[in-house]
């Protein structure tokens, strides 16, 4: 019995694509043939062509070398089953030009990023029907070209975002491929009805940290400590809650706020990935996090002044940072 040959794309192969990427490409499968291509920044894809991509986790180290690497589009002829995107948010409409050809005859484009609405910039460049977001709460960082360090093993949800869209018994069949796919490369997937409401649960936590990371420098554990800061912080993620509510997303029955305190104390030495970006001089998906939810709230007319703040120091210290070079 021959394998199933399947092809993973993946775009914007920076931290959480390498890792994807790289534990796809490390399936071994008497039911599948994967190939897995990287799509990233010239030096991480040379580092993996020459020695590998390795991971680190805890005390094992693993490196996977049958990855193909490409560091753009390069005139490829290949028609991916499963094409993801991984890039930061900010990055996601020019992603989604550069690799328009890609897109037009992959099988599924999955969306493999934080952010809210981020489906709907999407659509105006995908057909719905294939479109797949996931969610996911691994925690990993790019030590160096090639080198991930594998700090936080998680859980991630999958599922089709445009719910009006008929259930077909194809597409069914696909989605619970993916998953089955991700579980043998040892990336715990459930699937999930309500892939929006996944995405919104996840917003909330960055809301409630990110920002405030990247303002303060301080690690998340060590927001908690500030009694001024943690009622902020409370605060941001109780006027998102607002417009969840507003718009109509059917959220479960959490206390977000205690919720996002306890992953900022089980993270506490982390700095949180606005953070990172804040330090390198680089662009935050701000927009997609507390600016979105601006957005939304002046569409209800309802004030969030918090995040209404949040958002503008952000975007302020964007640009003073590109400028000093931090």
């Amino acid at each position: 019995m021959s394998k199933k040959n399947i092809k993973i794309g993946i775009i914007g192969a920076g931290s959480i694509g390498s890792l994807f990427g790289g534990y796809l490409a490390a399936i071994t499968s008497d039911i599948y043939d994967v190939e897995v291509f990287l799509f990233g920044r010239k030096r991480h894809m040379d580092a993996i062509d020459k020695n590998g991509l390795t991971i680190e986790r805890e005390q094992q180290t693993t490196t996977i070398k049958n990855i193909k690497t490409h560091e753009a589009s390069e005139n490829l002829s290949i028609i991916f089953d499963y094409l993801f995107i991984t890039t930061k948010t900010y990055d996601l409409k020019n992603v989604l030009v550069q690799y328009q050809t890609f897109i037009d005859t992959c099988k599924y484009l999955v969306i493999l990023q934080n952010g809210i609405g981020n489906e709907l910039l999407v659509k105006q460049f995908c057909s719905e029907d294939k479109i797949i977001r996931a969610v996911t709460i691994n925690g990993v960082f790019l030590d160096k070209p090639g080198h991930l360090i594998y700090s936080g093993v998680g859980l991630t949800k999958i599922g089709f975002p445009f719910k009006r869209l008929k259930k077909t018994e194809q597409r069914s069949i696909d989605l619970h491929l993916l998953k089955d796919l991700l579980d043998t490369a040892s990336l715990n997937t459930i699937l999930v009805d309500d892939i929006i409401k996944e995405c919104w649960e996840k917003a909330f936590i960055n809301i409630g940290i990110n920002a405030f990371g990247a303002l303060t420098r301080l690690k998340n554990g060590k927001l908690l400590e500030i009694e001024g800061l943690k009622e902020l912080m409370a605060e941001a993620i109780s006027e998102s809650l607002l417009v969840a509510k507003r718009k109509g997303i059917q959220l479960s029955d959490k206390d977000y706020i205690s919720l996002t305190y306890e992953i900022a104390k089980n993270t506490a030495e982390n700095k949180n990935s606005m953070l990172q970006d804040i330090l390198k001089g680089k662009n935050t998906e701000i927009d997609f996090l507390n600016g979105i939810i601006v957005e939304y709230a002046k569409e209800l007319g309802i004030s969030v002044p918090i995040n209404d703040l949040l958002t503008k120091l952000i975007k302020g210290l964007e640009q003073f940072v590109k400028k000093v070079e931090i």
